[in-house]
């Protein structure tokens, strides 16, 4: 009896002790039940899964097991060491399997995992009711859902004006978890458009960003896409959007691309340029060789029928007409000035710069001395040599020219001479006739004169392109062949060089007649590298665009 009532006694002493334990014990490791067959544990425990390389394995594993029964095995991945929700990865009879890098990436995404660095997947094997020990592998994936658009959606609807063109239309934001992971790796992200129902067969790139999620357009740059897409001016249509992803593996060249699914906006253009043209002409020998070339063009005014031209003329005739036709034409007995009768005789007028002016509802003409230049001693030294002279822009209804000028003062006057002349009394971008002098300082300006409201602006640029080479003046010998803005495309810079003679033989594109910035084509594929390789060309009469509108894809035409 003493012997039961000791043994008894150091039972109840172990279970306390055993309870004590318990209690004092930062943590307890829970352990699965014993596997029935084993798992090897791999050479490697981390994985890191390229995209650059698909095909290759992305693991092997291997296991021993001594009792099998000849049936498959099925390879089984989880997100958490319990297996709460396995996930079959593949089937084999053999003792060892493999998953190539793009399965098993899918695999993973697909199991709902948002970050990209060390995911932690655990392997284990399955037979019938048997299971092995579970192994982890510290995984680093690579995206494979598209972004998703945020701050705009289907079917909104923007309604862009002139009043409001530097004014910001749309910012279009994405969500893509890969920004948010620890990668190291840089993702450029495109935001495209094209008019619905195209199906992006010619995608405009609206804008691009490197590891940022928005793209921010004004009025202006969401109008200029609109209108390039094919919307109408003065026209709400149907836009589609979509943003396109690209990672690159440096070693390889290879490209990740993901291109979210498009969204449509309604988006209601308006006019940039204005549309001044006519079917009116001044055609004669004074002005182009009796239609050797296209009749030098009339503009509309602000009034109805009444239209003018501001023209360089030689000496000799001239005459108007209509469509560049002699079907419709009208001359004058008075050379300066007058009615106009159909098919009447031609006007005479000396060499010089000319206002021009038909009226259509009148059936008269005049004509009068005109040309606005810059004078100063930022310029001509006062006058000692000629004014620089600016040409009319029918697309603003402005004069426009760039010029260089040095350190000094300028101003605006008619004719070269000090009749009619401009300055600025309070330095407020507004003219005044005899007004004081302009202060600038040296560098390459875009002056433009609005002659309706007396105000002007002097916009500071760096560069004026000109075509070099062998093809035009034997690689700067001579001036390089000079390119113009184009006004037509006031938001974007274009500029264009028109019916430039060349020869056999090369050519590239520079800025300011040096070498300091030149541009060249490596790849003959229309798209510009400074310092590119030579162009090549044939013997003929040509026409130039450069387009520098996006610093990253700068692109020529030639025609």
């Amino acid at each position: 009896m003493k012997n039961y009532i000791k043994n008894l006694s150091y039972l109840l002493l172990s279970f306390t002790l055993l309870l004590g334990s318990c209690e004092v014990e930062d943590s307890l490791t829970v352990t699965s039940p014993d596997a029935t067959f084993t798992l090897n544990t791999p050479g490697i425990s981390s994985v890191f899964l390229n995209f650059a390389l698909p095909d290759n394995p992305a693991f092997t594993i291997n296991w021993v097991d001594p009792l099998s029964s000849g049936t498959d095995y099925t390879v089984e991945m989880a997100t958490d060491a319990d297996f709460t929700t396995p996930i079959a990865l593949g089937s084999t009879e053999n003792s060892n399997f493999s998953m190539s890098v793009t399965d098993f990436n899918d695999a993973i995404n697909n199991a709902g995992v948002t970050s990209f660095r060390d995911v932690a997947i655990y392997l284990r094997v399955k037979n019938a009711d048997k299971l092995t020990n579970s192994i982890l592998l510290l995984v680093t994936t690579y995206p494979v859902n598209s972004p998703t658009f945020s701050g705009v959606a289907d079917g909104d609807s923007f309604v862009l004006s002139l009043d409001n063109n530097d004014a910001v239309a749309i910012t279009v934001g994405w969500n893509d978890p890969i920004l948010d992971s620890s990668l190291n790796i840089d993702i450029d992200y495109y935001l495209e458009a094209a008019l619905d129902g195209t199906d992006f067969a010619m995608p405009i790139e609206a804008g691009s960003v490197k590891n940022e999620s928005s793209i921010t357009l004004t009025n202006a740059q969401l109008n200029s896409i609109a209108i390039q897409a094919g919307i109408p001016v003065d026209t709400e249509g149907k836009l589609q959007l979509r943003v396109r992803s690209v990672i690159k593996d440096t070693a390889s060249n290879s490209v990740l691309e993901r291109i979210a699914t498009p969204i449509t906006i309604n988006v209601t253009t308006y006019l940039t340029v204005l549309d001044l043209s006519t079917t009116w002409g001044i055609v004669g020998s004074a002005a182009n060789d009796w239609g050797a070339t296209p009749d030098l063009p009339l503009f509309k005014t602000d009034v109805d029928g009444v239209l003018n031209a501001y023209v360089n003329l030689t000496d000799g005739e001239f005459k108007f007409r209509e469509n560049n036709d002699w079907a419709n034409n009208y001359g004058s007995d008075s050379s300066n000035g007058g009615s106009l009768t159909s098919g009447g005789g031609n006007m005479t007028v000396s060499a010089g710069s000319y206002k021009i002016v038909m009226d259509l509802n009148n059936l008269t003409y005049t004509i009068e001395s005109f040309s606005l230049g810059i004078v100063g001693g930022a310029y001509n030294d006062w006058g000692a040599s000629p004014d620089f002279m600016l040409e009319y822009d029918q697309y603003s209804d402005v004069f426009r020219g760039i010029v260089t000028l040095i350190d000094g003062e300028m101003k605006f006057r008619m004719n070269n001479d000090w009749g009619t002349n401009y300055g600025d009394d309070g330095a407020d971008g507004t003219l005044e006739d005899g007004g004081a002098n302009i202060v600038v300082t040296a560098g390459i300006y875009i002056a433009t004169v609005d002659l309706n409201d007396k105000t002007y602006s002097l916009e500071k640029i760096e560069h004026v392109w000109g075509l070099v080479g062998g093809a035009y003046n034997d690689w700067g010998a001579t001036p390089d062949a000079q390119f113009k803005r184009d006004w037509s495309k006031p938001f974007n810079e274009v500029w264009i060089l028109e019916n430039v003679t060349l020869i056999d033989g090369e050519y590239k594109f520079r800025s300011n007649n040096d070498w300091g910035t030149n541009y060249g084509d490596d790849g003959a594929d229309g798209v510009l590298e400074n310092g590119g390789a030579n162009l090549s060309t044939a013997a003929g009469t040509y026409t130039f665009s450069l387009d520098f509108s996006d610093p990253n894809n700068i692109t020529y035409t030639k025609n």
